[in-house]
């Protein structure tokens, strides 16, 4: 019999207990956790996300196994790439670790195995043509005004490798609701201060999404910034994929944070980013890699997490159900 006291976090249980606990033990421990999640997640009255829960180790592991199908030539290399992608999984897979910096450490060791530099490449190409066209069929159902325009960003963020795009276009036919919406406190801010705002970019394919709000912002005398990664991770969005989306000549500022970790690690960016983020009156982070790897800073910014949950973890971390739209003033 496991004994777990209510107000325990996952991040508070040995993974490798949870690892081996019977089915119904991990239902409990999840429910548990769901129940409590927007309690225990915080930091100074804010909330935080904590680090990997048991049911990170799927994820992580799906995404390995999809990362080196991407990558490898070869069945020879395929195995040696995926059996040190899982070294590496299970080393820094411990209660407190950010599932995306664990992504970006294996994603660059299946890189440098496969001799693959962008092993999605070609997936964000297919992201981006699916997300044009869904992104021109949705646009006109949002009103031209700010909070519209970001409900529309956030609407972008449904597109996932792992989900049918399908569930997107349902999104935006049903009406987009957040169930925590801080968007009032942008509107206040911006109404106060135009001054430099950096919207850090998601998936390849959400550039379509991002950039009404960001040249509406543009309009209203901000000084608006679309950040995107300084190399391959995942399928997150690169220059190279600005050119080939066809945003070369963009009316918005489009720049490189010199990094290509899964988030943010502000130990990893450029000078000239650091710059940028210092000088921001506003930070908007697209999707939930952004949310695991800067909610838990005592950043004195103003951040604004913009996604939608598409797993437990994060949903309990910010007490909100899986599968909901987040507009959190964090």
């Amino acid at each position: 019999m496991i004994k777990v006291h209510r107000f325990m976090s996952f991040a508070q249980v040995s993974v490798s207990l949870y690892l081996n606990l019977d089915f119904d033990s991990k239902c409990l421990l999840q429910a548990i956790f769901r129940d409590v999640g927007l309690r225990v997640m915080q930091r100074d009255g804010k909330m935080v996300f904590r680090g990997v829960q048991g049911e990170c180790w799927e994820c992580l592991s799906k995404l390995i196994d999809k990362t080196v199908k991407l990558a490898a030539q070869s069945k020879d290399v395929e195995e040696k790439a995926r059996d040190e992608a899982f070294l590496i999984l299970r080393k820094n897979f411990k209660p407190g670790a950010i599932p995306a910096f664990i992504a970006t450490r294996f994603q660059e060791k299946i890189r440098e195995i496969t001799g693959n530099p962008d092993p999605f490449l070609e997936l964000k190409r297919e992201e981006i043509k699916v997300a044009k066209s869904l992104a021109e069929w949705l646009r006109p159902r949002f009103e031209n005004n700010l909070r519209s325009l970001f409900s529309f960003s956030a609407l972008g963020n449904a597109l996932d490798f792992f989900r049918d795009p399908e569930e997107l276009k349902k999104d935006g036919e049903t009406g987009l609701q957040f169930s925590i919406d801080d968007l009032d406190k942008v509107e206040e801010l911006i109404s106060k201060n135009k001054g430099i705002i950096l919207l850090l970019a998601d998936n390849a394919g959400e550039i379509y999404f991002d950039m009404p709000v960001l040249e509406y912002l543009l309009e209203m005398g901000c000084k608006p910034f679309y950040v995107v990664k300084g190399g391959p991770a995942q399928n997150d969005l690169t220059i190279d994929d600005v050119k080939w989306a066809g945003y070369e000549q963009s009316r918005v500022p489009i720049v490189s944070h010199g990094s290509s970790v899964v988030g943010l690690d502000l130990n990893k960016v450029s000078d000239e980013f650091k710059k940028l983020f210092d000088e921001a009156t506003l930070i908007v982070g697209k999707g939930m890699g952004h949310y695991e790897t800067m909610s838990h800073l005592a950043l004195d910014k103003n951040i604004l997490f913009l996604l939608k949950a598409k797993c437990n973890p994060v949903a309990g971390s910010l007490g909100v159900n899986k599968d909901e739209f987040v507009a959190y003033w964090g």
